[in-house]
């Protein structure tokens, strides 16, 4: 078990890092969410912001490795299914995105997860028809309008 402040630590480089990427500081923030991930290895938000920041500095394949460490090293983070699809729109892996579509929706249906619709400080679940549809949406919202109806094509597929 981590001590509280290694903890503490690792939770001002996680905020640090959130900075830096917001300030478009993607190798900064890496080393930031590194040095977090390194204090405290249970929190899968800093595997995830290192995630995301490895897909902003146009390293998808190693995004897709980082989500992929994370369903293994916390099953239930359903995000991170959803982020391995979008992730392959991104690289242009139509049929990557298609699996993990399947893979995220027989965790889904099996209750193995749950994700929260929170997004933004704002619950998405009040903008769409179920949670699934949520969980879809808040997925996929940052990409071109092209790469979203591919995402929703696969998504479509998958079922």
């Amino acid at each position: 078990m981590k001590s509280y402040t290694d903890q503490a630590k690792a939770e001002l480089f996680f905020n640090e890092g959130n900075v830096s990427a917001k300030m478009g500081m993607f190798e900064n923030a890496l080393s930031l969410y590194d040095q977090a991930i390194t204090l405290d290895d249970a929190n899968p938000m800093y595997y995830n912001n290192r995630a995301v920041t490895l897909k902003r500095l146009g390293r998808f394949q190693e995004a897709i490795n980082q989500y992929e460490e994370i369903v293994q090293k916390f099953p239930d983070y359903g995000k991170a299914f959803l982020s391995i699809s979008s992730t392959c729109i991104e690289a242009g892996n139509y049929q990557g995105a298609v699996s993990s579509y399947r893979h995220f929706l027989d965790a889904y249906n099996k209750g193995q997860f749950t994700f929260n619709p929170i997004w933004g400080g704002v619950n998405q679940s009040t903008y769409a028809e179920n949670l699934l549809e949520t969980a879809l949406l808040t997925s996929i919202n940052y990409l071109s309008v092209d790469q979203q109806g591919l995402a929703i094509q696969a998504f479509q597929e998958a079922q």
